[in-house]
């Protein structure tokens, strides 16, 4: 059986609210008698009633991530930052996975702030007025990662438009004359979903055409005939993507065809995800800085927790990660 206060109270000869006092450091003891029932607390071998200490506080000391997903390398290691930096606060997260189903998310939301979690970090799929309406019902604190729901939720990212404006630029003075974008967005469900990022994304890639002054040239679907059929013409093509996983598909269905990267053709991703280490020739990408986003995102909820945050949505750096895919 546990120890408990009672026994460390006989033990020591003391009440068994001076023991309180000294196990949650308060005052009205004195350094002495402190110092001899923490010592008799090791020895006990005592161990805080964890579900007393929340009920004491009103905190759970654990936060919620919920996310689509884990077959993108990119948000398991955002959710690895994340997790970090909660523990060195003391705090753990419970992980909800979605499964790229706004209802489900939301039920996955309700679970979490049913049982007390003290805040929520969500990689939204879902949005709109009654997706929102349901969120701030719950009056927990919560930011956003990745896809932004409005300006009533704290939302952390890099800035995705200026960034793919920045890769069409830097595509094209390396020498190809026209960039094929890949609008791919995999979604499996029937819902409308949240796809703010990969919009801001191809909006990026507009604008960064535009700018030179050239069309766009846009696909919708995984195609291997179309992906074929740019590697044969006579201009000097590159497909730009997403994220790196559909890069790494595409690099390696040119390979098995014998199609040579990037003298044929050249390719570029997005997230430069610890995968690209292993693949060759190696992909240019965009490091978003996984381990600041996680950082940034739990100090903030940390803030919201503690009623300390007054700011607004915060735009972390970028770089771009140099390959042998251009």
């Amino acid at each position: 059986m546990p120890v408990t206060i009672r026994e460390i109270a006989r033990y020591c000869n003391v009440s068994e609210g001076t023991v309180d006092r000294a196990l949650n450091n308060r005052t009205g003891i004195s350094t002495k008698t402190k110092e001899r029932i923490l010592a008799a607390a090791k020895e006990l071998d005592y161990k805080p009633n964890m579900l007393a200490q929340c009920l004491a506080t009103g905190s759970t000391k654990t936060i919620g991530v919920v996310c689509g997903g884990l077959s993108n390398r990119f948000f398991t290691s955002l959710i690895e930052a994340i997790e970090r930096n909660a523990g060195i606060h003391g705090y753990f997260i419970s992980l909800v996975l979605s499964h790229n189903s706004p209802s489900k998310e939301l039920e996955g939301i309700r679970y979490l702030a049913q049982r007390q979690t003290d805040g929520i970090i969500i990689f939204p799929v879902g949005y709109g007025k009654e997706y929102e309406k349901g969120l701030q019902q719950l009056n927990i604190p919560i930011v956003t990662l990745y896809n932004k729901i409005s300006g009533n939720f704290t939302h952390v990212d890099t800035n995705c438009r200026k960034i793919m404006k920045e890769a069409a630029s830097k595509i094209l003075s390396k020498g190809y004359k026209d960039i094929v974008y890949m609008d791919i967005k995999n979604c499996k469900f029937d819902e409308d979903m949240n796809f703010f990022s990969l919009n801001e994304r191809l909006q990026g890639y507009k604008e960064g055409m535009a700018q030179a002054g050239l069309c766009c040239h846009i696909l919708n679907t995984y195609n291997e005939k179309e992906l074929l059929s740019l590697a044969g013409t006579s201009v000097r093509t590159a497909i730009l993507c997403p994220y790196d996983a559909l890069a790494i598909k595409i690099a390696n269905f040119y390979r098995k065809m014998g199609i040579s990267i990037p003298s044929q053709i050249g390719i570029m991703g997005f997230d430069n995800i610890d995968m690209l280490e292993n693949i060759t020739p190696r992909i240019n990408s965009v490091d978003c800085n996984t381990e600041k986003l996680g950082e940034i995102a739990f100090s903030i909820l940390l803030e919201k927790m503690t009623g300390n945050y007054t700011g607004k949505d915060v735009t972390v750096g970028y770089k771009f990660t140099e390959g042998e895919s251009l």
